[in-house]
C-alpha cells in the first residue's frame, strides 16, 4: 500500500489546489511559500492557507532567504506579511547558492527575537551540510530544528552534531496527491506521530476545521481531461 503523504509544501507554482480532495486523500498538513527577499509576496498564499485551513489541513509559512545581506530586513519583510499570532512557526528556506551561514544566523535571530515567541524552523540541504559539516553550531542547535531537503531512496543525512534528528524531511519534488493535478508537488515526511506533526505545524491553541468532503460531480457530467502536470524545480521568484 502506498504511503499517505501528510505533509506537503507548496507555493504559487502549484496554483489553487482543491484543498478538500487533498484532505480527504489524508494530507494533513501543509507548508505555503510566503516571502522571498525583501519584496516578493506569492500570490496565491493568503487564499490557499485560508482554504486549507478550511478543509481542516494545519498550515504555516516560509520565507526564502535571498543571498545579498539584508538578512533583517527580509525578516522583518517575513513577519510585517503573514503577521503571526504567538508561537506560530516560521520557517527559513536557506538553500539559495551565495548565502553564508551568518545570513542564516541573522535572520534566526530577529525571529527569535520577536516578542511573539515564535518558533523556528530550517530548511536546507547540501547548503547548510557543507556549511556546518560535522561541527557544533550551538546557536542553531539551541533555537531552531530542522527540515532537511534531500532527495533520496535510501536514509537521508545531515549535520547530525548540530541537529541529532530532523524534524521534516522533504525526500521528493515530483509527488502528486489528489487535488493538486497541473504540477508536481514536494512531498515530506514528518519524524514522528500525526499528533506530533499537527502539534509542531500549527500555533499553540490553533483550531482545525473538521475536513468537508468533496463535492460529488454531477450524474452524466463528464470528467475534464487532466493537464500534464507540470515540474517547477525549487527556485527562487525573484
Amino acid at each position: 500500500m502506498a504511503e499517505i503523504v501528510k505533509c506537503i509544501d507548496i507555493s504559487h507554482w502549484q496554483d489553487f489546489p482543491n484543498f478538500e480532495e487533498v484532505r480527504a486523500y489524508g494530507t494533513i498538513a501543509m507548508i505555503h511559500k510566503s516571502t522571498e527577499g525583501c519584496s516578493y509576496v506569492d500570490p496565491n498564499r493568503a487564499k490557499n492557507c485560508s482554504n486549507a485551513l478550511k478543509a481542516g489541513i494545519a498550515v504555516c509559512t516560509y520565507h526564502w532567504l535571498s543571498p545579498g545581506g539584508k538578512n533583517a530586513e527580509q525578516m522583518e519583510f517575513y513577519l510585517s506579511t503573514v503577521d503571526p499570532v504567538p508561537g506560530e512557526r516560521m520557517v527559513i528556506d536557506y538553500e539559495q547558492d551565495g548565502c553564508e551561514l551568518n545570513d542564516l544566523l541573522e535572520a534566526v535571530e530577529v525571529l527569535i527575537h520577536d516578542p511573539r515567541e515564535l518558533r523556528v524552523s530550517v530548511y536546507s540541504g547540501h547548503l547548510l551540510k557543507e556549511q556546518l559539516g560535522d561541527t557544533y553550531n550551538q546557536y542553531l542547535s539551541e533555537n531552531t530544528d530542522l527540515w532537511l531537503a534531500q532527495y533520496t531512496t535510501g536514509e537521508p543525512s545531515w549535520s547530525e552534531e548540530t541537529y541529532p534528528k530532523y524534524t521534516l524531511w522533504q525526500y521528493s519534488e515530483e509527488g502528486t496527491i489528489p487535488g493538486i493535478d497541473d504540477a508536481y508537488v514536494d512531498l515530506n515526511r514528518f519524524n514522528g506521530t500525526d499528533d506530533q506533526l499537527l502539534a509542531w505545524i500549527s500555533a499553540p491553541g490553533a483550531t482545525i476545521a473538521k475536513p468537508i468532503k468533496p463535492p460529488r460531480p454531477p450524474i452524466g457530467r463528464p470528467k475534464k481531461p487532466k493537464k500534464p502536470r507540470v515540474f517547477h524545480p525549487r527556485r527562487p521568484d525573484l
